[in-house]
């Protein structure tokens, strides 16, 4: 056998020996050593969340979309009530469907304090009891916009608890849709009530204070 036929079969042999390590180890080798290469290693490792965790934010540069009911506000505290009120505008129509979405959650959540028709006399309210709830249908919360009454159910004031984690973005709107209707309904049926008071005319109190002029004697007196 001449020496180009030995190395032939060497060389046969020697693929014989390695063509079926390939799938095996050989293999491994080669596909973690392309797996180091950056421009081989694409989606080798895609991120993948945790049950339950929280997923990652929206890339930069992603394109905002407002929703057309308003979005949920950025987190704030009780200090920021007015800063925030003034930012929120309510989207919901007094439709039926919002009004007895509002009333079921007012009768769930406001009413032991607040009172069925939202004078600050519910329940609880009494001298061994809660001391004090204001009135929803009259007074200053009639003032005040629908973004403040939105903030307080959210994340409460003085001896009101937040209401944020039991009513959703929507649910609070619903709620003050109800407490305005139930402001409007007491004005209806209390028109004196929601009138400002009359004011008196003014005097000279300095012609107050001067005494009657003396009347000549003789006059005849009015009959």
């Amino acid at each position: 056998m001449t020496n180009g036929s030995l190395r032939a079969a060497a060389a046969l042999a020697v693929c014989v020996l390695v063509l079926p390590a390939c799938t095996d180890w050989a293999g491994y080798d080669l596909d973690k050593a392309s797996g180091s290469v950056p421009v081989f290693s694409t989606m080798r490792q895609s991120p993948i969340p945790d049950p339950y965790q929280m997923v990652r934010e929206p890339a930069s540069g992603t394109v905002p979309v407002t929703h057309p009911l308003g979005n949920v506000p950025s987190p704030y505290g009780q200090a920021e009530l007015d800063q925030v009120a003034g930012t929120l505008t309510n989207p919901l129509q007094p439709s039926s469907m919002v009004l007895d979405r509002g009333r079921a959650l007012y009768q769930r959540n406001c009413m032991v304090c607040h009172g069925a028709t939202g004078d600050g006399r519910g329940p609880i309210i009494a001298p061994d009891k809660f001391p004090f709830a204001p009135a929803l249908n009259s007074g200053a919360a009639v003032a005040r916009s629908d973004g403040y009454v939105y903030a307080v159910l959210d994340v409460g004031r003085g001896l009101m608890p937040p209401y944020g984690s039991r009513m959703s973005h929507l649910d609070r709107w619903a709620v003050v849709t109800y407490v305005r209707q139930l402001q409007r309904g007491f004005e209806t049926a209390n028109p004196q009530a929601a009138a400002p008071a009359a004011t008196p005319p003014a005097t000279d109190t300095a012609a107050a204070a001067q005494p009657p002029a003396a009347v000549p004697a003789g006059t005849p007196s009015n009959p």
